[in-house]
């Protein structure tokens, strides 16, 4: 909600100051594709720490905020100890996802600090080329907005 409001605040902050509709509307699908344009690259980055990784297999043990983390991991026991998965556990459907006495396909960081479980590499795999389709959606429109900016 707050973001809506400071948006809608921008919006007139800027119809104020002189600027058109139109100029507004081509500012923020550049910002979007500035914003996919990144998160491909965060995609990107951990699709190559996902190909460097080993395979292995582990136990669902719990569910717990890491020492340095914001938000709860689900941990894995593998043969290098406890490790957290490296995007944060999943909250709805918790209880069918995380199943302790199942052995699932894990793959372990070259360094050994995490895992990448199931959820997590889907997300990998699906999210870069989301991310790629929408930032070329969206810098296919510019020679469509070009022409209606003054």
């Amino acid at each position: 909600m707050e973001f809506i409001l400071g948006l809608v605040i921008i919006v007139l902050i800027l119809l104020i100051l002189g600027f058109g509709i139109d100029v507004i509307i081509f500012g923020f699908i550049i910002l979007i594709t500035l914003a996919t344009a990144s998160s491909g690259l965060f995609f990107v980055y951990f699709n190559i720490h996902l190909l460097l990784s080993a395979k292995a297999e582990g136990k669902f043990t719990r569910v717990a905020r890491p020492e340095k983390g914001r938000f709860d991991s689900a941990y894995y026991e593998t043969e290098k100890g406890e490790l957290p998965n490296i995007f944060p556990a999943e909250f709805v459907m918790r209880d069918k996802i995380y199943k302790p006495e199942k052995t699932v396909r894990l793959r372990i960081d070259r360094r050994g600090k995490f895992v990448f479980d199931r959820n997590a590499r889907l997300t990998i795999l699906f999210g870069l080329p989301l991310c790629a389709a929408l930032c070329a959606l969206c810098l296919m429109s510019f020679p469509y907005l070009i022409p209606i900016i003054p």
